[in-house]
């Protein structure tokens, strides 16, 4: 038999390419940026490419040939352990994310099984991760501002108008459940004769896709309606077309705007046959708006000033005195204020003036309006201060009376007595009517000053 001379030379031809083969394995796989190891059914590592040792600071000539779970211990308590046994044992793919203590590296993992074993592809994903939590705590801050804000807010979808999201703020105001708002629509919070305002302002809304605001009326859980400002903007919110939603709760205000008004009204009639000014103070503006009694009664021709045009027109030793009394009833949360102060007129000149005023405040305890009624008290307080005048030189008089009249009076009793005396025993009178007439002209200067006090 003739041997086969050709056999040696085709298996060495075959290794040669397989080692060609496994060297250009071996490049590609040095080649990666990702991290890649192999591992045989025992869990030994068989090998370790140079992105593997970069990325866990291990070296393959202490890696290779060791068990992956010894050299990494801490990870049979981690996704590592769980998915690698799944593949491996299910025969499938997987991939998944985790995060290594020990290395301080979150890692994006994919494993497969290869031939007897497991092949693992695994980058470093931990810029990621930190930018997908600081998205997150971001996230959080803003869900933290709408819920806890003060001010009623809400998310609804544009397509159905359903609620998607409410605040606290908005559940006190209207009164509903976070549950029951998530199964309505905002129609339902709408006056029924106000709906065709809606679609309108919907309308709008659809073609412009802008920020806008209307100031319209709600309608409460028990019924009652409150005016309200309300500003929305359109977001993308959990994949939807929505819009977030501010609202003001202006009912109170409002009200008393109306109420004013017709109280000023009332007050311009009234003010014709008195001396009252009526005053409007917008605390959160500072404008004041007065009726006609400021033209009428102290010559301004204006009917709108601000806060401080008013204070400048009392006396500055009255000022102190009208702030502190403000000041104090709104931190006692008083309503009813009366103080008494001069008040300049355009020409200059000091009225006095009885200033009574009302002090309206918000749900929040929160000074927002003042009303006030500034009587002119002048001729009073002159009245008074002529009765004080005249008591106080009526009490001078019976002083001068009680002291000074007293003396010359007494020495005038004193020698009419020894006149008399002197005339029934014929004894010389003459020095006695001296004495008398200088006694009578004392008493005479003292009545002439009585006079004068009059």
């Amino acid at each position: 038999m003739k041997k086969n001379k050709t056999a040696p030379k085709i298996e060495s031809d075959d290794h040669l390419k397989l080692l060609d083969y496994q060297k250009r394995i071996s490049n590609i796989l040095e080649s990666f940026t990702d991290g890649f190891f192999e591992l045989d059914s025992d869990w030994t590592v068989t090998y370790w490419n140079q992105a593997a040792e970069n990325l866990l600071s291990l070296p393959r000539n202490m890696v290779l040939g060791n068990n992956i779970w010894e050299l990494f211990p801490e990870a049979v308590n981690l996704k590592f352990y769980q998915e690698y046994h799944s593949a491996f044992e299910l025969n499938i793919s997987v991939r998944f994310e985790e995060y290594l203590p020990s290395g301080n590296i979150w890692f994006e993992v994919a494993a497969f099984p290869s031939g007897s074993g497991l092949s693992v592809y695994f980058k470093d994903i931990t810029a990621r991760m930190d930018t997908l939590r600081e998205l997150e705590m971001e996230k959080q801050k803003y869900r933290d501002l709408f819920n806890r804000s003060p001010v009623p807010q809400w998310v609804y979808d544009l397509d159905n108008r359903r609620f998607l999201d409410v605040n606290e703020a908005a559940i006190v105001l209207y009164g509903y459940t976070k549950e029951a708002f998530l199964e309505m629509t905002i129609d339902q919070i709408r006056p029924e004769e106000d709906l065709p305002g809606l679609n309108g302002i919907l309308e709008t809304i659809v073609q412009s896709e802008s920020t806008n605001k209307s100031c319209v009326r709600h309608r409460k859980k028990n019924g009652d309606l409150i005016d309200v400002n309300v500003e929305g903007k359109s977001i993308i919110f959990e994949g939807r077309n929505a819009r977030l939603v501010m609202v003001i709760d202006r009912t109170i205000e409002i009200q008393a705007t109306s109420a004013m008004r017709k109280s000023i009204l009332r007050s311009n009639i009234v003010s014709k046959a008195t001396s009252d000014a009526i005053w409007d103070w917008d605390i959160q503006t500072g404008e004041m708006t007065w009726n006609k009694g400021i033209e009428g009664i102290y010559g301004y021709s204006q009917t709108k000033y601000n806060n401080e045009w008013w204070k400048s027109k009392i006396h500055p030793d009255d000022l102190e005195n009208v702030i502190k009394n403000i000041k104090s009833c709104i931190n006692l949360y008083q309503k009813r204020l009366s103080m008494e102060y001069r008040f300049q007129n355009a020409d200059g000149t000091y009225r006095f003036v009885l200033d009574r005023a009302f002090i309206i405040f918000d749900d929040m305890q929160r000074p927002i309006r003042m009303i006030g009624s500034m009587q002119d008290i002048t001729e009073k307080v002159q009245y008074i201060q002529d009765i004080e005048a005249h008591i106080a030189r009526h009490r001078e008089i019976c002083w001068i009376q009680a002291h000074k009249v007293r003396g010359p009076l007494s020495s005038i009793l004193g020698l009419v007595s020894v006149i008399e005396a002197n005339r029934s025993s014929g004894g010389d009178i003459d020095d006695s009517i001296t004495h008398l007439k200088n006694a009578a002209s004392e008493l005479d200067e003292v009545l002439r000053e009585i006079i004068n006090k009059r």
